[in-house]
């Protein structure tokens, strides 16, 4: 056996969970995608698809079961992960305890969001090309908004009071904006700015 053949094919599993709606659609055709590109790179990928959705919750209750987090880490090198959220699920908790869940209970704190202009003709601005315009957005992705933390007073009334709290804790805001600066040193990168919404 090839020795050096078989270190360059190497084989990777990846976890997909199309989800709801637009997921089922969009899912399909990215896993299509990535084998492509996998196999281009003289790679293999196994892909293992989860039911975990709106209509798996409508049909049994199933959202995020126990142990599927452990599952993950030490049987998966990657997660594709759909859309969630559906109509017929008004409170969305199937989609809160998934998507929600697997962030917390991963640690999956970088939202890595790339921008690049892949064609001069896709931009509404005035003579930018594609060397133009090219950045990376980091979002912390455990905590602000997702801590869930607040509620609902009189629901359903006209009078209907919502109370949402944005907790930030120390190291959740340090360790993101460290992940920008080496994100920016690893690429030579001049620059980098902190915002916030």
């Amino acid at each position: 056996m090839n020795t050096s053949a078989t270190a360059q094919r190497i084989i990777k599993r990846i976890a997909v969970i199309p989800g709801d709606g637009i997921g089922k659609e969009v899912v399909p055709e990215a896993v299509r995608i990535l084998t492509a590109a996998i196999a281009r790179a003289n790679r293999e990928a196994e892909f293992v698809e989860f039911d975990w959705g709106a209509d798996r919750f409508l049909r049994d209750g199933t959202t995020l079961p126990a142990g599927a987090e452990e599952m993950f880490e030490r049987e998966f090198d990657a997660i594709l992960f759909g859309a969630v959220g559906d109509p017929r699920v008004p409170s969305n908790r199937h989609a809160a305890d998934i998507l929600l869940g697997l962030r917390a209970k991963l640690d999956l704190y970088v939202n890595a969001r790339p921008v690049e202009l892949l064609d001069a003709s896709l931009t509404p601005l005035r003579e930018r090309r594609e060397q133009d315009i090219g950045f990376i957005i980091f979002r912390e992705n455990t905590e602000g908004l997702y801590a869930g933390a607040g509620g609902q007073f009189r629901r359903g009334d006209p009078e209907e009071i919502a109370i949402q709290e944005d907790i930030n804790t120390r190291r959740g805001v340090e360790r993101i904006i460290r992940h920008a600066f080496q994100y920016a040193r690893a690429r030579k990168l001049g620059k980098v700015l902190m915002s916030d919404k």
